[in-house]
């Protein structure tokens, strides 16, 4: 692939196990990529791999990251984090210090790039209106513990946004949130992307949010990708028989009627 973020033959063991094998993924600019799959296929640890996060014991032990064409070693990788991948992680409230303001979140992402005081705070300002804050400087001097779930993960989406990445990131975006704050949530992402231009990896088990969002789906078992799709091929014909549990499982689930 020659722009964009690429992922190639990544591997990740710990304690002799294999937990992620050959997987293959490719986010273009202005697109969405929905990673699927039951819990413990490996999705967030395929994810946290693009960031070199992962947890102790996990090593990764094959696998290239390429950007716009260029191989990136591990100083390159770490680099990605904040100023060219942005991380929305599942669950909002673990991924703030609750000893910290909203406010000082934004000012030690934002000195990163040199960008302090006055000039720190109105771009602050101006991210949260742009998540949907009516009045983001109210918001600044609160803690984590005084906002509710779905404004959590709209701050957290803010900080994401605060070094302008080319690609954002999210874990399972609506987990815990009522279906109001869901839609709502879902809606920011999608014009978040067309606004923006970014290339969007949404990571989740929720099918309906795939189906909203993703124009392409990859699948993930037991640690590989089985199968990749448009999304309309992927509900309209899935081919893969673990695809096929999961579409049967959702239409179930929500009372849907499967495609013909």
């Amino acid at each position: 692939m020659a722009g964009g973020l690429a992922l190639e033959g990544l591997r990740l063991e710990a304690g002799g196990r294999v937990l992620v094998d050959g997987v293959s993924l490719a986010l273009r600019r202005g697109e969405v990529l929905g990673l699927v799959g039951t819990s413990g296929g490996g999705k967030s640890l395929t994810a946290l791999a693009l960031l070199g996060l992962l947890p102790a014991g996990v090593r990764r032990a094959a696998g290239v990251l390429r950007l716009d064409g260029a191989v990136l070693d591990a100083a390159g990788q770490a680099a990605l984090r904040g100023r060219r991948i942005g991380f929305v992680q599942q669950a909002p409230r673990g991924g703030f210090n609750p000893l910290v303001s909203i406010g000082r979140h934004f000012r030690e992402t934002l000195a990163c790039d040199g960008l302090r005081g006055g000039a720190a705070t109105a771009r602050a300002e101006s991210l949260l209106r742009e998540v949907g804050f009516a009045e983001p400087a109210a918001l600044l001097g609160l803690y984590p513990s005084q906002l509710s779930g779905g404004m959590l993960q709209r701050a957290m989406l803010a900080l994401a946004l605060a070094r302008d990445p080319g690609f954002l990131l999210v874990d399972e975006p609506t987990t815990d949130l009522d279906l109001i704050v869901q839609a709502q949530i879902l809606g920011l992402l999608e014009r978040l992307v067309a606004r923006r231009g970014l290339g969007l990896l949404l990571v989740t088990h929720d099918l309906s949010v795939v189906a909203r969002l993703a124009g392409r789906v990859a699948v993930m078992q037991a640690g590989r990708v089985v199968e990749e799709q448009p999304v309309h091929d992927f509900f309209d014909a899935p081919r893969h028989p673990h695809s096929q549990n999961l579409l049967a499982t959702h239409f179930a689930l929500y009372g849907e009627a499967a495609p013909a």
